[in-house]
């Protein structure tokens, strides 16, 4: 099976077409939706076989060629969250053509930025998430056309286009990434034999290249995967109760949301392992959800708990590039991501741009045959990422004399001040680990190094939180949050405010750091 799948002949590009022809994954592999999807060819999909998916795919491939649409075409979806992603996914790509996937949430107005940033040549939409005219080809639904045009599927390079999806937007307007054909498959390739269970269900928005990864994941497996669409946390928890999957993977906000919970009273006893992607989680939450499920331990023996597979990773990154699995047993935190997969080359540079000394911070650059080949249309920005082969992930991190690997911040959060720098990051993980009463928070300053000058000042530290109970007194909890803080040697909070975490939001569920600032920074300057 595993030659069946080798990836000189199988890609991102074809593997959901080619495995739709292998006899036992087509027999086995399931895609089962949580709300039905309407098909052009006039049926409603509850769930998928690998056969019916590809035969749809083709209708709709056949429906794109008549309309035009050829090879290395960029193609908009902006769609409703669901499985019309997929399925847009799978026939596009029959034709070369290139998806570029706009999250359901971003403002139809960003969409259309997005759009002509990249150059689309052609776009889908639905009533709900329409957009300016960008000079293209509008169709207000797939096209179809079940008699099969006559056209022949692309045969894909290594490094050709196969999808085109946008950064969550931390630091700006979010980018158009480009994975490739064969960067896009090589990490699900090289983990298909890594135990993830027979029944997936993925929380992760559709409309993310994450989304489409952990499908091919499920596919390579002959798994039965579950697209949620609805990650609200009661519904998804009656949802994992109702499926019962091996496996949840998920974005760390759906995990936040669900330590809201009180997780026993739903049936979790299936699961045997979470996996998160994107951002590292947080011990308290992590601690909450490993205390639920079963899993089979090292000895072979089963065991209460399960496991929380922590994948550190970003948009740029085809696949995670960092893992630290958490056990009921185990203690490795403190912004602890573990160590790279074996594909990837990690370098932490310091102001020089040479390697850092061990345990000390510095920006972290990677070279993986899973990186993008740059932004779609945005060559300078591109080669500002890149630095000797390598790729600068806009992430500050250290690493320990054993090889594990500590995120510490974004470079666009960190905080400086007159005596140094500190990092926003590990100072939340510290005061969430110290202070049951914060369930969530978020560490800014209004300090503008562009703007202020470094030395001058260090602006005004605030943080956010969002407490486990109503009635918290915000000065003496600030009390107690300083109190962690000095005795770490970090700087002190000079405003607390309790407020719901999710007020400052990107679309993916990553904080809007910079929203926060200048929100702050402006009713700073109006007092």
């Amino acid at each position: 099976m595993s030659d069946f799948f080798a990836p000189d002949r199988v890609g991102a590009g074809n593997l959901l077409a080619v495995a739709a022809t292998h006899p036992q994954i087509s027999a086995t592999c399931r895609i089962e939706l949580d709300h039905g999807y309407h098909g052009p060819d006039g049926r409603e999909y509850h769930r998928f076989t690998l056969p019916e998916l590809d035969t749809l795919a083709t209708g709709i491939a056949a429906g794109f060629h008549r309309a035009g649409v050829r090879a290395k075409d960029p193609v908009g979806i902006f769609v409703s969250e669901g499985a019309r992603y997929l399925v847009n996914f799978a026939a596009l790509t029959k034709l070369g053509a290139i998806p570029v996937f706009i999250n359901s949430y971003l403002d139809p107005a960003v969409a259309t930025k997005i759009f002509e940033k990249v150059g689309v040549t052609h776009f889908v939409t639905d009533v709900d998430h329409d957009v300016d005219s960008v000079g293209a080809v509008k169709h207000l639904s797939e096209p179809y056309d079940g008699a099969g045009d006559d056209f022949t599927p692309y045969e894909h390079a290594l490094n050709d286009p196969v999808l085109i999806a946008h950064t969550s937007g931390t630091t700006g307007v979010p980018k158009a990434v480009q994975f490739n054909h064969g960067g896009f498959y090589y990490g699900v390739y090289r983990q298909r034999t890594a135990e993830l269970g027979k029944r997936i269900l993925s929380a992760l928005p559709q409309s993310h290249g994450s989304a489409i990864s952990v499908v091919m994941s499920a596919v390579v497996r002959g798994a039965t995967i579950r697209l949620v669409t609805d990650r609200t946390p009661r519904t998804l928890a009656a949802g994992i109760a109702e499926f019962r999957p091996a496996l949840v993977a998920a974005f760390p906000r759906a995990f936040v949301d669900l330590c809201r919970l009180d997780l026993d009273r739903y049936d979790l006893s299936s699961v045997a392992r979470w996996m998160s992607t994107g951002d590292a989680n947080h011990e308290t939450h992590i601690r909450e959800l490993i205390r639920h499920g079963t899993y089979t331990g090292r000895d072979g023996m089963t065991a209460s708990g399960s496991l929380f597979i922590d994948n550190f990773g970003s948009s740029e990154f085809g696949f995670a590039m960092f893992r630290n699995v958490h056990a009921p047993g185990t203690d490795r935190y403190g912004r602890c991501i573990g160590k790279p997969f074996e594909w990837v080359d990690v370098r932490v540079l310091g102001d020089n741009d040479k390697p850092a000394p061990p345990l000390t911070v510095g920006r972290l650059a990677l070279k993986s045959p899973t990186m993008t080949a740059g932004y779609w249309n945005d060559t300078s920005r591109s080669e500002k990422n890149r630095l000797s082969g390598y790729w600068l992930t806009g992430d500050l991190a250290f690493q320990d004399d054993r090889g594990l690997c500590y995120h510490v911040d974004r470079t666009t959060d960190k905080i400086v001040y007159s005596d140094g720098e500190t990092y926003s990051a590990l100072a939340e993980e510290l005061v969430m680990a110290e202070i049951d009463e914060i369930f969530d928070c978020s560490l800014v300053s209004t300090y503008d190094q562009a703007t202020d000058g470094r030395g001058t000042t260090r602006g005004e530290i605030i943080l956010t939180v969002d407490v486990r109970h109503d009635g918290v007194d915000s000065e003496v909890l600030r009390s107690r949050v300083n109190v962690v803080l000095r005795d770490a040697g970090m700087p002190t909070v000079d405003k607390l405010m309790v407020q719901s975490s999710g007020g400052y939001l990107g679309v993916t569920g990553k904080a809007l750091k910079r929203d926060m600032r200048d929100d702050f920074r402006s009713s700073k300057a109006a007092r």
